[in-house]
């Protein structure tokens, strides 16, 4: 009798490892995708582009509006709002309202180290000035509990994502550029899986390096321009 009840609850608790392991590899990669929350300005220029080589069920999808050739030609300073926060209004927020901010601020801080590059970023809007406006609208924190579990089984799977919606406009209110775009936080960063914030925010990292190369293409034209002048 004993014996069977042993091999009953080895059965069960086999059953049960391999509910969980099907669970997280439905559920546990993260899916996020764009928004269209009415931030923008403008959607109507917004074309999908989809990433590739990425593992089945996780391809990325971003609407991107790049800036044209010579968008910066007259553009000699971004000024960047402070980033809006419409998480919640779209039914994905953060856990707590400090990692709101946390995850909010990071987006903030990144747009303006991306984007410094290009051109100086500054603290009052000039008449060649661009304004950068961003929104965060979701966001899926990891799940560092779930990922202790199915550490000791298969290694983490519930990494963190976020989206977001940004714009750059022209002095005259004309955008310059855009993106909608959904990013998750990198699979390499163990530390993520388990600091609920943690992926988010160097999710919102890569928005803003996203950024940065659709809007450098508006100084493409400028710098091909230069070079065969020099020539």
């Amino acid at each position: 009798m004993t014996q069977f009840v042993h091999r009953h609850c080895v059965k069960q608790v086999y059953k049960a490892t391999l509910l969980l392991l099907l669970y997280s590899v439905l559920s546990g990669c993260v899916q996020s995708y764009p928004t269209r929350s009415g931030f923008l300005t403008d959607y109507s220029h917004l074309r999908p582009i989809y990433s590739g080589c990425r593992p089945i069920g996780r391809d990325e999808t971003r609407f991107v509006r790049s800036a044209a050739p010579r968008a910066l030609e007259n553009i000699d300073s971004f000024y960047i709002e402070p980033v809006r926060w419409v998480a919640d209004d779209l039914g994905q927020p953060a856990s707590t309202p400090e990692n709101a901010e946390r995850i909010r601020h990071a987006l903030e801080i990144s747009i303006a180290n991306e984007l410094g590059t290009i051109r100086p970023i500054v603290s009052t809007v000039g008449p060649h000035t661009a304004r950068v406006r961003a929104a965060v609208t979701g966001v899926q924190e990891s799940k560092p509990i779930m990922n202790l579990v199915t550490f000791i089984l298969t290694g983490p799977l519930f990494n963190g994502s976020a989206t977001a919606e940004i714009e750059v406009i022209d002095p005259c209110g004309v955008q310059i550029a855009a993106e909608s775009i959904a990013k998750r936080g990198k699979e390499w960063d163990l530390l993520g899986f388990f600091q609920r914030s943690r992926h988010s925010e160097s999710a919102l990292q890569q928005v803003a390096e996203q950024l940065a190369k659709d809007v450098q293409l508006g100084d493409g034209m400028c710098e091909a321009h230069e070079s065969s002048t020099k020539r």
